[in-house]
């Protein structure tokens, strides 16, 4: 063999040792992508899947008051009209179309509302999937960073309930495109897109309060990508418009014009807690005393569950700091890291973000912008209710601060090419969906809990009885407000009486009972109560389809026939009968609600499937009584 054909003896080594340290660095980035791609497709997949299975189908809370403005005024005053302080009339325009031509059974909100969430989601996944600064592993981690923030379960009170997620997934996918249209506004060096930016922020304004930051986080926007100043006036001129609107020249203006405290002091403290609402829903929250009992109580349940609550109560107890002081403190920090962060783009001329970035940075601007409003409009109401700045309702808009927050690290860890940083930096984002894991089961037993809730409610008032603890009464909406709407809907037919099938209760029924075999019931007598509005006896049953589950025809009416083949009250299917809430798949629901007029415990009950058109009813099965009647 030639002398020059063999390995250079120096050089072969040093090209060993070079492959065998590249080597590990390309295993783990591959195996992170995979974890952080697995993980977003699981966020997404189950909170969707959730989010069909159990979003409210049903008039719900101060959904009891708000229908009375839309029924009782006319097109366009109905839309124009406040709702607890606020301007919505986009989702107000939606309301209206679904009450006119969907007779009010929030399928066009439920629709819209989970659109608009997977929407703002994919904003950030593909914004992270074209930014090439990043590693594969860096993209992967920002859209998992998306996904959990926007459409995981700890979003669950505005996710589920059709008429929030209007409000609130509408407002997050505007301000995520005015953010990209103000990048685009510098990258094209186009007003236009600046103006397109503003119109996103309008429909922002006027789906919910918290809609009015938007405007200020274009403007901080617009100053840190330097555009020139003149195109400033758009942004204010429009803001100065929405304004006069908002307060004053729209109908009800009274009861937007709230009084602002001003303690300087206090409101940063509250700003810093409500920044920090995901650190305690998602994990500081349950140290001792726990935020929510029920939902603590509940977290051993879910997988890692007990390892998410142990790990708080010892943080809690090694720090010697209690939890709501912890809370506070990350909310400092991560205020403080992103100004920081704003600081080095609004001040170092050669630092110019991203697309990925400005939307991070339209987060944070915006989430910062409520916060600032918030705590100066509610600080009175968190003094005297201090437990309310963690709330659920409001832990969208933090979730969304940190999720700016943290693909804004991830890329400054990529620039600076901090290794060791960031290697530790890594460890957050590979414990988060851990961390939230539990969380993500825990609501989606609660939101099965919550559907199965308000399907009862409408199966009670279809069998023309009523009982109170199914109903709000209270701030929301009083016992009054909803005997009003229930007259209303049963009246116009919407909502829960779209369906006529409740006009025949009372009547006997004529057609021939069918027996199947393809389909069969069972059910069984839960309790017995008196009428709290007619003192009539009644009872509550519940009930599964064991036999044609995929069959029976969900447009059809669970019905109840005495021994006479009278229609004594109706049904209504409302849970899956599975063990855990937190599906992989959409399927029909077998479980079922009902209730009983005049209830005798000697009687014989018999349920049956009602068609819709001519024909014969099906039974499904005798209603069994309780052991202690037997």
């Amino acid at each position: 063999m030639a002398i020059s054909n063999l390995p250079d003896a120096q050089t072969q080594p040093a090209t060993t040792r070079a492959t065998s340290a590249l080597l590990p660095r390309i295993a783990v980035r591959y195996l992170l992508s995979i974890w952080f791609w697995g993980w977003t497709i699981f966020f997404a997949w189950t909170s969707i899947c959730a989010i069909v299975n159990f979003s409210l189908r049903q008039p719900f809370s101060d959904e009891y008051v708000n229908y009375q403005t839309f029924l009782n005024l006319p097109f366009p005053a109905n839309v124009l009209q406040s709702g607890n302080g606020h301007r919505p009339i986009f989702p107000n325009l939606l309301i209206e179309a679904e009450s006119r031509w969907f007779a009010a059974d929030h399928s066009l909100q439920f629709t819209f509302g989970l659109f608009c969430a997977v929407a703002t989601a994919l904003v950030v996944a593909l914004c992270a999937w074209r930014e090439r600064r990043l590693t594969a592993a860096g993209r992967a981690a920002c859209a998992m960073l998306g996904v959990v923030c926007v459409l995981g379960l700890v979003n669950g009170r505005m996710l589920f309930h059709s008429y929030e997620s209007v409000h609130v997934y509408l407002l997050t996918l505007s301000v995520a495109l005015a953010g990209i249209a103000t990048f685009e506004a510098w990258r094209r060096q186009q007003r236009r897109w600046l103006a397109w930016a503003c119109v996103a922020c309008t429909v922002a304004m006027f789906c919910f309060g918290s809609g009015v930051a938007s405007f200020p986080a274009v403007i901080v926007l617009a100053f840190a990508l330097r555009l020139p100043s003149r195109w400033y006036a758009i942004p204010c001129a429009v803001l100065a418009l929405c304004l006069f609107l908002y307060l004053f020249a729209l109908p009800g203006d009274q009861g937007v014009r709230n009084m602002l405290a001003f303690r300087p002091i206090d409101s940063v403290l509250v700003a810093a807690d409500w920044i920090s609402s995901p650190w305690v829903r998602l994990w500081l929250g349950h140290a001792p005393p726990p935020l929510e009992d029920s939902f603590t109580h509940a977290m051993p349940y879910a997988d890692l569950g007990r390892q998410v609550v142990a790990s708080a109560a010892w943080l809690q107890g090694a720090s010697g700091l209690s939890w709501r002081m912890l809370a506070r403190l990350a909310g400092f920090a991560g205020i403080g890291l992103f100004l920081l962060l704003l600081g080095r783009f609004t001040l170092v001329r050669e630092a110019k973000p991203t697309r990925l970035q400005t939307l991070a940075l339209m987060f944070c601007l915006f989430a910062l912008a409520t916060a600032t409003v918030i705590s100066l409009g509610r600080l009175d109401y968190f003094v005297e209710y201090p437990e309310q700045v963690w709330a659920d309702r409001y832990v969208v808009w933090p979730n969304l601060f940190w999720c700016g927050l943290a693909i804004l690290l991830v890329l400054e860890a990529q620039r600076l090419r901090w290794r060791g940083l960031g290697a530790v930096g890594a460890i957050p984002l590979i414990l988060l969906p851990l961390v939230a894991l539990p969380t993500q089961q825990t609501y989606a037993d609660w939101a099965a809990i919550v559907y199965r809730h308000a399907q009862q409610s409408a199966a009670i008032v279809r069998s023309g009885l009523f009982e109170a603890d199914l109903f709000p009464n209270g701030d929301d909406a009083s016992a009054d407000d909803v005997q009003r709407s229930l007259a209303m809907f049963r009246q116009r037919h919407l909502a829960m009486f779209a369906d006529p099938a409740f006009e025949r209760v009372g009547s006997t029924m004529n057609a021939p009972l069918e027996h199947s075999t393809r389909f069969a019931a069972e059910a069984r007598i839960s309790n017995t109560f008196d009428d709290s509005l007619t003192g009539m006896h009644a009872a509550h049953f519940e009930g599964k389809v064991i036999a044609g589950t995929a069959g029976i025809p969900h447009d059809g009416q669970l019905a109840v026939l005495d021994e006479d083949k009278r229609i004594v009250g109706l049904a209504e299917f409302s849970y899956l009968v599975r063990d855990s809430a937190l599906l992989y798949d959409t399927p029909r629901k077998s479980g079922f609600d009902g209730y009983i007029r005049n209830y005798r415990s000697e009687g014989e009950y018999t349920l049956a499937l009602l068609p819709r058109t001519q024909g014969p009813a099906i039974f499904l099965g005798d209603i069994a009584r309780t052991a202690a009647e037997k």
